[in-house]
């Protein structure tokens, strides 16, 4: 696995280069977020497995700390985007004028709320008059709040307490809040062998007021310039994504052990193995076009919290036009 950097760390891909073409095929630099981020999973076992050069990419990762590579995308620094999120690397840059459309997804959105198993908190209105702690700039907060929304919680009742993504599962293990709105691999990373939690439905909630099964979140993005000068290269990275989610659901042990190690041992191969199993990663490699009816519930779930102003056009998502 070839990194520009000390260490392969954790997120998703976020902007992705074409810089010349080697024997193993077009050369793409992928800044990456680093780990628990979930793009973080994918990279490693494309590169065990060979899937890049497969479908002849030869792709070298770079780790870029989210403020800078949210900073890069949304300038054009970085073209490409590979933690994009629907709503925020796409519909939200937008309605700002920057025309960058979503290429395909990777993860479907999951999130929950991890309460104490003897709180008896055992829905999201439950929450009321507790303390809640959050990562507020995310779009599974943003999602989060949608649901919170659909199940009747007034979150002005709600004693929120911002933390930083990595500082949420310390609060809820010294007591300090009442729950955390997380996603994974935190949440499998409380749960694991622990009985003391329990998980609150959201995604279940959104499915229900929203009619779909699908919720794409997370997945590769790009600015429009890019698209219309390299369409040639946007089904071989597709491809090389589905091989490696197809890889990671059929061979859960195996692509624990390599994500363990390029995570530097932070997520154990036995969370991971569950986690994996469990579904509850979301890994869904698709067109989203093929899902459009998805991508605008997404879209009208946030415009009903006012995360978007306006229903983007089909034309933000690729082959949607």
């Amino acid at each position: 696995m070839k990194l520009t950097c000390s260490r392969f760390a954790t997120s998703t891909i976020v902007g992705l280069i074409m810089t010349a073409t080697s024997s193993l095929g077009a050369e793409l630099t992928i800044p990456v977020f680093p780990f628990p981020g979930l793009g973080a999973f994918l990279p490693p076992v494309i590169d065990a497995k060979g899937f890049g050069e497969a479908n002849d990419l030869d792709i070298t990762w770079k780790t870029e700390p989210e403020r800078v590579y949210r900073t890069n995308f949304a300038a054009g620094t970085n073209k490409v985007g590979g933690s994009a999120t629907l709503l925020a690397d796409v519909a939200k840059l937008n309605e700002l004028g920057v025309e960058t459309v979503f290429l395909f997804n990777i993860f479907d959105f999951w999130g929950t709320v991890v309460v104490s198993a003897d709180s008896g908190i055992s829905r999201l209105q439950d929450l009321q008059g507790n303390k809640l702690a959050a990562s507020l700039p995310t779009t599974n907060y943003a999602l989060f709040r949608y649901a919170a929304k659909m199940d009747g919680l007034d979150l002005s009742k709600v004693a929120i307490q911002a933390s930083p993504v990595l500082g949420l599962i310390p609060i809820i293990l010294a007591g300090r809040v009442d729950g955390v709105q997380v996603w994974e691999p935190a949440h499998s990373q409380l749960v694991h062998g622990n009985d003391n939690f329990r998980a609150l439905d959201v995604v279940g909630v959104i499915a229900r007021h929203t009619g779909q099964s699908k919720i794409p979140y997370v997945g590769i993005a790009a600015h429009k310039s890019w698209v219309e000068e390299n369409e040639d290269l946007i089904p071989k990275l597709f491809a090389t994504y589905a091989a490696a989610a197809t890889f990671i659901n059929d061979n859960p042990e195996e692509a624990a052990e390599i994500i363990s190690e390029a995570a530097g041992g932070r997520l154990t191969r036995d969370v991971l193995a569950g986690l994996i199993r469990s579904g509850r990663m979301g890994m869904d490699v698709y067109w989203v076009s093929d899902a459009l009816a998805a991508a605008k519930a997404t879209f009208e779930a946030a415009m009903s919290i006012e995360y978007l102003n306006q229903m983007p056009p089909d034309s933000i998502v690729y082959g949607g036009e």
